[in-house]
This record gives C-alpha cells, sequence and structure tokens, in this order.
C-alpha cells in the first residue's frame, strides 16, 4: 500500500524569496496577520530581528500540538547572537481553547506552504539561511533540505516521520487509513489528560488526521530522497535513543539515502543512558535538557 503525496512537492508551492529586508518585514507581518482573536496572546508568529538584514537568519518549526514559544530561550539568545529569528505559527496551532478541534484540519499541503513561505521570507532576513525544528518542524526542515538549495544549514531533530515500537509498515497503513475514517483525539498521556505537566500553549492531546498528513510529509521526503540528493548546503540531524514518541528508523533512511547520494551529513544521537526525551527543546517541558 502507498500513500498519496502527489501534490506536496514544490512545483506546487513556487518558492519565492524576499529580495529585501524590507519586503520580508512586510510578509512577516501578513503572517502575524493571521493570529486572530482565536489565538493566545502568546503563541503567534514569533518574530525577532536586528532592524536590518543580518548575516544569519533562522527559521524555526515548532513541534505537533505545540506553538511558537517553544523557541522562545533559544530565540533570544541567538539574537543575541546577531541573528535574525522567525518562528511561524503552524496553522490551527497555539489556540486559545487546549482542546481545540481545529487541529484535525492540518494537511501536509498546509505544512508545504509554511515551509517555503517562511524560508522565502528568510532570504530577505540574511545572508546565511538556517531552518531548524523539532518533531513535525523536524520533518518539515527535512522537506527544506530536500528541496531547497538556498537553505545553508538544515537541522532537523527527532523528526516525526513515523510510528514508535511497530515496523514501518504500520506507520504506512496508518497514512493511509486515517484520512479515510472519522478523526480521534488522542490524549499524549491518558492516565492525566488535559492536566498533563508542560506549556499552556501545548496542546494536551492530537488528532490522528493531523498526525497522518505529517506522516505524508515525512513519505514524500522519504520517497525522494531515494532518487534524489537534499539541496540544502549542509545538513545536520539530532535524535535520542531514549526517544519513545518517534521512529527514528526512518529519520535515519532519509539520511542514508542522502549520504548514497554523495551528501554529508552529520549526526549526533543522545545515547539512552542521558534520557534525553523526545521534546529536548523546550524549556517548559519538565523531560527538556538545558545542554
Amino acid at each position: 500500500m502507498t500513500t498519496k503525496t502527489t501534490g506536496l512537492g514544490p512545483e506546487f508551492f513556487p518558492a519565492q524569496p524576499a529580495r529585501s529586508f524590507e519586503e520580508a518585514e512586510a510578509r512577516v507581518r501578513a503572517l502575524q496577520a493571521k493570529d486572530d482573536g482565536n489565538v493566545r496572546p502568546d503563541s503567534g508568529t514569533r518574530f525577532r530581528s536586528q532592524g536590518k538584514k543580518a548575516e544569519r537568519a533562522i527559521v524555526f518549526y515548532h513541534g505537533y500540538t505545540n506553538a511558537p514559544p517553544q523557541y522562545d530561550l533559544l530565540s533570544e539568545e541567538l539574537v543575541k547572537r546577531g541573528y535574525n529569528v522567525l518562528v511561524p505559527r503552524i496553522p490551527y496551532h497555539g489556540l486559545n481553547d487546549p482542546l481545540t478541534p481545529e487541529q484535525a484540519k492540518l494537511t501536509a499541503g498546509d505544512l508545504a506552504a509554511t515551509i517555503q513561505e517562511s524560508v522565502d521570507i528568510a532570504q530577505g532576513l540574511g545572508e546565511h539561511v538556517t531552518v531548524c525544528g523539532i518533531s513535525c518542524g523536524g520533518v518539515m526542515t527535512s522537506w527544506a533540505a530536500q528541496y531547497r538549495s538556498d537553505v545553508d544549514l538544515a537541522l532537523g531533530i527527532a523528526p516525526s516521520a513515523g510510528l514508535p515500537f511497530v515496523p514501518m509498515w504500520v506507520s504506512s497503513v496508518f497514512r493511509n487509513v486515517a484520512p479515510r475514517i472519522g478523526n480521534m483525539n488522542i490524549w499524549w498521556d491518558p492516565r492525566v489528560k488535559e492536566k498533563i505537566v508542560g506549556p499552556p500553549y501545548a496542546y494536551p492531546r492530537f488528532s490522528t488526521h493531523g498526525l497522518a498528513e505529517i506522516f505524508r510529509l515525512g513519505q514524500l521526503v522519504y520517497d525522494t530522497s531515494a532518487n534524489m540528493p537534499a539541496r540544502a548546503k549542509q545538513i545536520k540531524a539530532i535524535t535520542s535513543d531514549f526517544d519513545t514518541a518517534v521512529k527514528n528508523a526512518v529519520t535515519y533512511d532519509i539520511l542514508d539515502n542522502w549520504e548514497s547520494h554523495g551528501v554529508t551529513i552529520e549526526r549526533y544521537t543522545f545515547p539512552s543512558s542521558q534520557k534525553v526525551w523526545h521534546d529536548m527543546i523546550d524549556p517548559s517541558r519538565p523531560s527538556s535538557r538545558s545542554t
């Protein structure tokens, strides 16, 4: 069984790089205008700048059911180092209602469009562009690495490209079946449900439809990487052997595919002994690490 991934390549979301810092700023404001009254005041698209085009710009992609504040601490540090920083809000995330059913509307096309627009904007923010994402954002980073030659560095962190603890074919079946049946909202921790400890802007449950769409985007990168080298100039990947939320084998296969085409990948895997959980970025997570 194969997953339908047509309509998700860059040809369906043509790149239109910003030609100046002023244009990039205007396009950031257009993104932020989408953060209407349904979005938490602290969870809209984040933009921190030097007030001009910098030597380096970075785009951060947050995780599924998370929101842009996931990168607040890291963004502040990079701004101090001279970066311009953009953290786009993924559609249907960061809403006032943590139990919103809206996340079920997320599509792989939404993710691809978000990637293209944010990387386009970043071209006007920095001479050198880095993209970095965790979980769902890690899959988005992989898409950018596969297709965008104007990305100088793509850093993927714990991409959520497959279900953990099951053979890869199970993830493939899930990707195909989930969109055809009624959506289910599943608690991240069914023992405590909405009382889960974590950042207030993150949702305590996820949509099976939304998750299947993330896997669709990952499947496209997986398939394309077998036949085409990644276009980003430099690629790095961070995973953890202690991570029980994703299937690292899918990520490793994509990296292996790229390496088979002569692409050099810098990899780092936290050993299980260090007990680094899936969300290793957000300082509001009890399981996050400051290293």
